[in-house]
């Protein structure tokens, strides 16, 4: 390898650094990003997996449509938690809606600000380690988590109950397929794993947290 070639593979990988440190943000940071984006002084990018369709946004006050979803009386969030969510060392905030709607997620990447929208069923259950509990109905049920890259949502199955709708069922923790006391054993451990702490959701509490981040 000549001296020159050796240069410039060194200036190559300094300018990288230097990059990757302007990009980073810290987690107050991210706490104030969206904290912003909740007050309405900053945009953030809704990403509707449900329907594929991803748009700019400033977050209203009053819910009247969400995600594809409309209502006659608007929706609110009541309450918020804050917790890793996709287990990459980062906070994300998740909001609660009114009437059990469903959540929000807040994920913050490379300082842009993403939604994800998640029904009811979608989110019964969170640990604080990222396990997520959701059902596609009394049948067809189990616990999973999330990985986000920018507008992208990958869902990871930890352990699942699926059903054929003929009354048949298969059991299944990650990609093995067990038997039906095996699985409700492992479902019964998520179960009693502690989760993030709920907060209502007003001006205060979200100031409290955002200072204490």
């Amino acid at each position: 390898m000549t001296r020159s070639l050796l240069m410039l593979i060194l200036l190559v990988l300094a300018i990288g650094n230097v990059l990757a440190e302007e990009t980073m943000i810290s987690p107050s940071d991210m706490m104030q990003s969206y904290q912003d984006v909740l007050s309405g002084n900053r945009s953030y990018m809704q990403c509707n997996h449900y329907d594929g369709v991803y748009q700019e946004m400033v977050m209203p006050r009053d819910l009247f449509e969400w995600y594809g979803f409309e209502f006659e009386q608007p929706l609110r969030f009541e309450e918020f938690c804050i917790t890793d969510l996709d287990r990459d060392g980062y906070p994300e905030l998740i909001l609660r809606l009114s009437e059990d709607f469903g959540f929000e997620v807040l994920h913050n990447e490379n300082d842009q600000v993403y939604g994800f929208p998640f029904v009811y069923r979608a989110m019964e259950q969170i640990t604080s380690s990222g396990d997520i509990h959701g059902s596609n109905g009394a049948e067809d049920y189990g616990w999973y988590q999330v990985r986000f890259d920018e507008e992208k949502m990958e869902t990871l199955e930890i352990c699942w109950k699926h059903s054929d709708g003929e009354n048949q069922h298969q059991f299944y923790i990650g990609e093995e397929e067990v038997s039906e006391s095996d699985f409700t054993e492992f479902c019964d451990g998520l179960w009693k794993e502690s989760g993030p702490a709920w907060i209502e959701y007003t001006p205060e509490n979200l100031d409290a947290a955002v200072s204490g981040s």
